[in-house]
């Protein structure tokens, strides 16, 4: 290990404070921080800090590193790293439920009004202010992930896949952002307790059992898994569903009940790696995606088996030899269906390799000590730009079209799964009339000066075109341009 702000094999021994929730809190990342404190412990004196400190007579360490979540637990966490910043690890991209938590479910409509606008500006303040008259729409929380301003407050970000990094670069962030291998913990003996798990819930040996893990969420697609498993039990009537974890306040768990269907609730962590060894495959879809590395899914690498997840955002980076993809689309129920019944190669080698070259404890704890080390740079550069939510387009009226360039800095994606799409409002007015009004999505991703051409309606007026993303309410829109037009040939 280098020297620096590496601890005790560099002799420096660096006392850093690490803020975060830990057992038996029910929290994937007090989990996470279980694991890692022993590994940082060999390198730095870690002072872990599970509450809000009250004890002024012992001053906590100048060097901190806070972990953030997308829940409630991490709500004091935030507003320390706020406070006085220090080196965050973004276990989630998006922290706009959190956000929610600590100003609008308290009734502060000023605080998330402010919270909005700090992270994706007027954008942003417009958006508070339409949720809190009760317009809304679940994809703004995934458009709006509301860790920007926490992040180019710190003095360096981790996170643990390189779409999490790009998406905070997209959005104007500065500080340094350094992508940390998520680490994982083996747990040899917990192949031994299979057929007691499987006994306990009733599994024949030769049925086939379909594990969905972790705290679950609407994002984890449960309505597609529930279909392609009611599709493959038609043909494969040994097969079984085992759910293992808690739900969200927001899924229906009487829908996640029937034939075949085992629900367990919440499993202790020391028992989890017991439940991965229980199942013959696995499925961890995502959609949207909040930008975290999945504990769950490498847990399944761990254990050997097959494993399905969305091809789409950071899952789409794991090789095809160590997981099945399942696009989106049209097919996705009749493909994840096909997993689940199958015959499949092994994946067990491919994905034993995945974690020795990429998921190792020495492997996260070097990367921690590289971010505290870029932390402990005298300045960063200012933040100095900060990303609109909508594009920079010009319109031209040539012929029956409206020619569109980007004369923005970044590629509009139109047709990106897994982000909302961009569409185009075009209204026809006479008058104060519209006597036209058509949403349009472009033909193709533009690039920083691309153009693409949209057909001019078959109406005579004043042409108003408006910026509009899909599933996002409007607030009293603008219009980005005006056309005077000619009546097109239908």
């Amino acid at each position: 290990m280098d020297a620096g702000v590496g601890g005790r094999e560099s002799g420096v021994g660096t006392a850093v404070a690490l803020f975060s929730p830990l057992p038996p809190t029910r929290t994937g990342v007090a989990h996470y921080a279980s694991m890692l404190l022993p590994e940082l412990g060999k390198h730095l004196d870690v002072i872990p800090i599970s509450e809000p400190p009250s004890d002024t007579r012992h001053p906590t360490p100048a060097t901190r590193i806070y972990f953030l979540g997308n829940n409630p637990h991490h709500a004091w966490i935030y507003e320390e790293a706020l406070r006085t910043p220090g080196v965050i690890v973004l276990h989630d991209l998006v922290l706009h439920h959190l956000i929610v938590e600590i100003t609008l479910a308290r009734g502060d409509v000023d605080g998330y009004v402010a919270a909005l606008e700090a992270n994706h500006g007027e954008v942003g303040a417009a958006w508070a202010r339409g949720r809190a008259a009760g317009l809304h729409s679940e994809m703004g929380n995934f458009l709006m992930p509301a860790s920007v301003a926490v992040a180019n407050r710190s003095r360096a970000v981790i996170v643990h896949n390189r779409y999490a990094a790009e998406r905070l670069q997209s959005f104007g962030v500065t500080a340094p952002i350094h992508v940390v291998p998520h680490p994982f913990e083996p747990q040899p003996s917990a192949r031994g307790r299979r057929d007691a798990i499987r006994a306990q819930h009733g599994f024949a040996p030769h049925d086939r059992v379909i594990g969905l893990f972790g705290f679950l969420t609407s994002a984890k697609r449960a309505d597609v898994v529930l279909a392609a498993f009611a599709d493959a039990r038609v043909r494969h009537e040994t097969l079984r569903l085992l759910i293992v974890g808690e739900p969200a306040p927001n899924v229906d768990v009487d829908a996640l009940r029937g034939d075949g269907i085992t629900f367990t609730g919440y499993v202790p962590d020391e028992e989890f790696a017991a439940y991965f060894a229980a199942v013959d495959r696995l499925v961890n879809l995502r959609y949207p995606s909040a930008g975290e590395t999945s504990g769950t899914l490498i847990r399944a690498f761990e254990a050997g088996k097959p494993v399905a997840v969305s091809d789409y955002a950071q899952f789409a980076e794991f090789p095809d030899d160590c997981v099945a993809k399942i696009p989106f689309g049209n097919r996705e129920v009749e493909t994840l269906a096909d997993f689940f019944v199958r015959d499949l190669a092994d994946p067990s080698a491919a994905q034993a390799a995945w974690l020795r070259e990429n998921a190792s404890m020495e492997l996260t704890a070097r990367g921690y000590l590289a971010a505290l080390d870029d932390a402990s740079r005298e300045s960063h550069p200012a933040v100095t730009r900060t990303i609109p939510l909508f594009p920079k387009l010009d319109a031209t009226l040539h012929g029956d079209a409206v020619v569109l360039r980007n004369g923005g800095d970044f590629t509009l994606r139109t047709r990106t799964y897994g982000e909302p799409g961009y569409r185009l409002m075009m209204l026809t007015f006479d008058g104060d009339t519209v006597i036209d009004d058509r949403w349009v999505e472009l033909p193709r991703d533009l690039r920083p000066g691309d153009a693409a051409e949209v057909a001019l309606p078959c109406k005579r007026g004043t042409l108003r075109l408006y910026h509009a993303i899909e599933g996002v309410p409007m607030i009293a829109p603008e219009p980005f341009a005006e056309l005077e037009t000619g009546k097109a040939k239908c």
